[in-house]
C-alpha cells in the first residue's frame, strides 16, 4: 500500500501542477532569500569591515522578518491548495481509499514537494550568495569583493526552520482530513459564504478607523513625533482596510443592486451578483493584497529615499574631508587657532590640499515671530523641548559673500535673513531681544549648506540664518565658533584608516591634556566625511538591501494571493457561466461581465494602497527627514517613480493571471455558445 500511495502522490503533484507551480516558485525563492539573509548575517568578513558596525544585527532582524513572512505564505498557499483539492480527496475516499491511506498519500506529497523545493531553493541561495554579498557591499559603498564563505550552520538553520514549517503543514493537513467526512470533502468548495450582518455599522467603523489613521498622519508636525505616530496610524489603517473590504465593498455592491437602471443589465447583474456572493472570501484576499502592496510601497519609498538622499545628508553634516569646529571666547586669537589646527593634521600625517575658514555664531531662540526673536542661554535652551526650540546661525557679511559669491551691502542696524517656520518681509523692523534691526533682504535658501556643518536644521520647526555686518553685534548673546574645513589628497580608504588617529576619543582627550589648545577655547569638534559616509551607508545601505529583499518577498506574496484567488474564482465561476449560457447569456455579455468583475477585484486594492501611501507621505517624509533625507523634491520624485514601477508590475500580474482565469472559465461556457 505504501507503493500505491507514493505513486498516487507523484501523480497528484503532476496533475495539480497548475496549483503547485506558484506555490513551488514561492517556496524556492523564499528558501533562497532565507539562506542569503542567514549567510550575510553570520558572514565572518562583514563584521571586520571598518564602518560596518551593527550591520549584522540589522541583517539578523531582516532574516527574522523574512522567515516569519515565509511561514505565513507557506501556510496560506497550502490552505488554498488543500481547499481546491477537497473534492479530489472526497472522491478518493468514496472510491474506497481508507483515511489512513489518504493521510499517508498527502504526507508523501508534502515530503516530495517540500524536499524538492527546499533543496532547489537552497542550491539557488548557495549559487547567489556571492553575488548578494557583493551587492550588499555595493549598497554600503564599500569596495566590492566576490567572496563566499560556506557555513554549515546556516544551511542547518534554514533546513531546520523550513522543514519545521512543512511538518506543521503536514499536521494541519492530517488534522483537517482526519476530522472531515467524505461528503463534506466533496462539497468543500461549494459551501457558500455566510451573510454578514450590520454592514453599514461595520462600514462606518471602517471609515472612522481609516479617517483616524489618516488624521494622525497629517497632524505630525515634527520628525520626533513621526515614529511613534507611524505605528499607531499603521494599526488603525490595517484594521480599517480589512473592515472596508469586509463590509464597505458589500455595502457598495448592495447599493448598486438597488439601482435598478444599473443592476438589471445582463453584464452588471452577473458581475455584481458574483461579487456579492463571494465577497466575504474576497474581503480577506483583497485586504491582504492592499496591505502587502502598501508595505511594498512604504518599504521601497523609505529605503530608496534614505539611500539616494544620504549624499545630501553627509554633505550637509560634513562639508569638507576634515573638519575642526572650535567654540571660543571673542578674544581668542583666530591666527593661533588656525596654526593649532594645521599642527593637528600634520601630526596625524594628513596631507592638506586646500583650507576654508568661517567665523560664525550659533544661537538658540524662543518666541520667534515675524516681529520678534528672543535669544536663549544654553541653560534655558536645555530645559525646552527640542521640537519647540529655534536654532540658528549668525554670519558676518564677509562670510556670506565668500559662501555665495554674491555681494551684500548691510548697515550696522540691518540683517539679511533666511527662515524656516516663520515668514519675514524685506524693509520690516525685527527685534532681537531689545535690539531693533531692519530686514534688508530675505534669503531664499540656506546659504550655509555645504559650507558649515548642519546637524539640526531638519529636526527643528524653526530655523534661522541671520547675516549681519559684523559678528560683534551679537557676540554676547550667541556662542562664538570658528570653523576650519580641509580637503585632502588621501583616497577614501586612506581617510577611513586615519580615523584611528584623527577622530578617536583618546586623541581628543590628549589635546586637552597636552595644554596645546589655544587660550579661550571652550570646546572642539572633530569630524571627517569619509568616516561619516562609511558609517551612514553601512546603515542606510544595509537597510536598503534588506528593503529590496523584503519588497521582493511582499511582491511575491501579492502575486501568490492574486494567482490563487484567480484560480479559485475561475473554477467557481465556470459552473455558474455554464448555467447562464444555457439560459441565454451570449459571448459578448459573458466577456463584459468577466472584464468588469476582474477590473474591480484587481485595481481596487492597488488604488487603495496608493491612497494609503498618499496620506502616509507627510509622516513618512518626517521620519526620513529625521534620518537626514532633506531633499524634499528628490523624495517626491522617488516616491512617484516607485508607484509607477509598482503599478506596471501589478499590471503585468493582472494580464498573466487574467489569462489563466479566462482559460479556466472560457472553454466551459463557449461550448454552449456554438
Amino acid at each position: 500500500m505504501f507503493g500505491l500511495c507514493f505513486r498516487l502522490a507523484l501523480t497528484n503533484l503532476k496533475k495539480n501542477r497548475r496549483l503547485y507551480y506558484p506555490y513551488a516558485i514561492m517556496t524556492i525563492v523564499s528558501t533562497a532569500i532565507s539562506y542569503i539573509f542567514a549567510s550575510l548575517a553570520f558572514h565572518p568578513d562583514l563584521g571586520q569591515v571598518k564602518g560596518a558596525n551593527g550591520v549584522t544585527q540589522v541583517l539578523g532582524f531582516g532574516m527574522i522578518v523574512v522567515m516569519l513572512a515565509v511561514a505565513i505564505m507557506v501556510l496560506y498557499a497550502n490552505s488554498f491548495v488543500m481547499k481546491q483539492r477537497s473534492k479530489e480527496f472526497g472522491v478518493y475516499s468514496i472510491l474506497g481509499l481508507e483515511k489512513k491511506h489518504l493521510l499517508l498519500m498527502t504526507f508523501l506529497e508534502n515530503v516530495v514537494y517540500s524536499t524538492s523545493t527546499i533543496l532547489t531553493g537552497l542550491l539557488l541561495g548557495l549559487a547567489l550568495d556571492k553575488l548578494f554579498y557583493a551587492l550588499l557591499l555595493k549598497t554600503m559603498q564599500m569596495p566590492v569583493v566576490l567572496t563566499s564563505v560556506f557555513q554549515l550552520k546556516n544551511v542547518a538553520i534554514v533546513l531546520a526552520y523550513l522543514y519545521g514549517i512543512f511538518i506543521l503543514v503536514s499536521l494541519v493537513n492530517i488534522g483537517k482530513l482526519g476530522l472531515t467526512d467524505s461528503l463534506k470533502l466533496v462539497q468543500g468548495k461549494k459551501r457558500g459564504d455566510k451573510k454578514t450582518g450590520f454592514l453599514w455599522l461595520q462600514t462606518l467603523l471602517a471609515l472612522i478607523l481609516l479617517g483616524a489613521g489618516y488624521v494622525i498622519a497629517q497632524l505630525v508636525t515634527s520628525p520626533i513625533q513621526a515614529i511613534p505616530s507611524f505605528f499607531g496610524a499603521t494599526l488603525l489603517v490595517i484594521l480599517g482596510t480589512y473592515l472596508l473590504f469586509q463590509a464597505g465593498v458589500i455595502s457598495l455592491l448592495n447599493w448598486l443592486k438597488r439601482r435598478q437602471t444599473y443592476y438589471y443589465k445582463p453584464d452588471n447583474f452577473i458581475s455584481v451578483s458574483n461579487l456579492i456572493f463571494r465577497m466575504r472570501k474576497n474581503a480577506l484576499g483583497l485586504a491582504t493584497i492592499t496591505i502587502l502592496s502598501t508595505m511594498f510601497l512604504v518599504t521601497m519609498v523609505g529605503g530608496l529615499n534614505i539611500y539616494i538622499g544620504g549624499k545630501d545628508y553627509i554633505a550637509n553634516q560634513n562639508p569638507n574631508d576634515y573638519s575642526i569646529d572650535v567654540v571660543m571666547e571673542p578674544t581668542t586669537s583666530k591666527t593661533q587657532v588656525e596654526e593649532w589646527a594645521d599642527a593637528i593634521l600634520e601630526e596625524a600625517k594628513i596631507p592638506v590640499e586646500s583650507k576654508v575658514v568661517y567665523p560664525y555664531q550659533q544661537a538658540y531662540f524662543s518666541n520667534v515671530t515675524n516681529q520678534q526673536v528672543a535669544f536663549l542661554s544654553d541653560e534655558k535652551a536645555a530645559s525646552i523641548d527640542f521640537s519647540d526650540l529655534g536654532v540658528g546661525f549668525i554670519l558676518d557679511q564677509a562670510s556670506y559673500e565668500k559662501m555665495t559669491g554674491q555681494k551684500l551691502e548691510l548697515e550696522a542696524d540691518q540683517v539679511a535673513i533666511y527662515s524656516k517656520g516663520v515668514q519675514f518681509q524685506a524693509d520690516q523692523t525685527l527685534a532681537f531681544d531689545e535690539k531693533e534691526m531692519e530686514v534688508a533682504q530675505v534669503l531664499s535658501e540656506n546659504v550655509t549648506l555645504g559650507h558649515l556643518p548642519d546637524h539640526v536644521s531638519f529636526n527643528v520647526s524653526q530655523y534661522l540664518i541671520v547675516v549681519v555686518q559684523d559678528l560683534t553685534i551679537f557676540e554676547n548673546q550667541a556662542e562664538n565658533h570658528y570653523y576650519m574645513g580641509f580637503e585632502s589628497s588621501l583616497s577614501e580608504e586612506e581617510q577611513v584608516d586615519s580615523q584611528e588617529t584623527f577622530l578617536s576619543g583618546s586623541f581628543e582627550s590628549e589635546l586637552w591634556e597636552s595644554n596645546i589648545l589655544p587660550d579661550g577655547t571652550n570646546a572642539i569638534s572633530l569630524a571627517y566625511r569619509a568616516y561619516a559616509t562609511r558609517n551612514f551607508f553601512s546603515f542606510a545601505g544595509s537597510l536598503f538591501f534588506i528593503g529590496l529583499l523584503l519588497s521582493l518577498t511582499f511582491l511575491m506574496a501579492v502575486v501568490l494571493v492574486i494567482y490563487f484567488k484567480q484560480i479559485s474564482e475561475g473554477y467557481e465561476d465556470r459552473d455558474r457561466f455554464v448555467i447562464m449560457t444555457k439560459v441565454g447569456l451570449d459571448e459578448n455579455q459573458a466577456r463584459q461581465s468577466i472584464r468588469k468583475q476582474l477590473l474591480m477585484v484587481f485595481f481596487l486594492p492597488i488604488l487603495l494602497a496608493i491612497v494609503h501611501l498618499g496620506f502616509a507621505y507627510k509622516m513618512l517624509s518626517a521620519i526620513l527627514v529625521s534620518i537626514g533625507v532633506v531633499n524634499m523634491e528628490l523624495m517626491l520624485h522617488v516616491t512617484i517613480g516607485i508607484c509607477l514601477v509598482y503599478f506596471l508590475l501589478y499590471l503585468m500580474v493582472f494580464v498573466i493571471t487574467t489569462r489563466t482565469y479566462k482559460q479556466i472559465v472560457s472553454p466551459s461556457f463557449l461550448i454552449f455558445l456554438t
